[in-house]
């Protein structure tokens, strides 16, 4: 083996590994930044005059076909609470964007419609994966801790242990590399079918980085001023009663 395909091999660990952390916090800003941006649309409509309740009304079948997972409870109906999760329901319907988020929930959708078959590189990365992760859970399962152990490593040992089972189930390998490192356990040396998952699974991830940027919560959470929210806020009721809401 070429010592250049290791050295790649790490490179592309360490931008799956960034990728993963960034698309979390992102997701964690745009869960924080979420009532922010309700409150802050809700006191606007107020402060301007725009009667809210009424024009959720007027503009229910439109609110219905672009966010139609807030409009499932019925006490919300009249005046919809569009800050939950970051599920799409933020996610900017504007020529730049709307395209390539229909395409991912387009993509979504396939996938929720029959069972995912895995591609022969994902399915033995995986497979192999799975090997490295009963070995660890040989040494730190809960079952086969030494009662020895003080409560403190015990706990430390049960965590690790979650960590691994969570991040095979969320094919976050490199978190399983980390703890077999941990505990010298062999690591697989298939280095460039790794990097061949690992840039398909890169590419996944940034595509679903953009689509959590695109939402109006986290637009919403870069606004340094006054001028920039209410922008974010008109851009919003715009796209949810047209142009014209602002001539009236």
């Amino acid at each position: 083996m070429a010592v250049s395909t290791k050295i790649r091999w790490k490179r592309y660990i360490n931008e799956l590994r960034f990728i993963n952390e960034e698309l979390d916090f992102v997701k964690e800003i745009n869960r924080a930044a979420a009532r922010e941006f309700q409150t802050y649309y809700e006191d606007y409509c107020v402060k301007n005059e725009f009667d809210l309740t009424e024009l959720n009304r007027e503009h229910r079948a439109k609110i219905d076909k672009l966010y139609p997972s807030k409009s499932t409870h019925q006490d919300h109906q009249d005046n919809p609470q569009l800050d939950t999760n970051t599920d799409g329901s933020l996610v900017i319907h504007d020529a730049s964007s709307e395209q390539q988020v229909n395409s991912d929930n387009q993509e979504e959708y396939s996938q929720q419609l029959s069972d995912y078959q895995m591609s022969k590189d994902e399915q033995e990365i995986h497979d192999i994966f799975n090997k490295v992760f009963r070995k660890i859970a040989l040494l730190i399962h809960p079952d086969k801790l030494d009662k020895s152990l003080t409560t403190e490593e015990r706990d430390v040992k049960l965590n690790m242990f979650k960590e691994a089972r969570i991040a095979l189930e969320e094919r976050r390998y490199f978190i399983i590399l980390d703890i077999a490192e941990k505990f010298n356990i062999t690591t697989p040396k298939n280095y460039k079918q790794q990097i061949r998952w690992m840039k398909k699974e890169t590419d996944t991830l940034a595509r679903k980085l953009t689509k959590e940027k695109d939402t109006y919560n986290y637009i919403f959470s870069e606004c340094e001023s006054e001028a920039e929210k209410d922008y974010t806020v008109k851009r919003f009721m715009t796209q949810l009663f047209g142009p014209e809401v602002f001539n009236k």
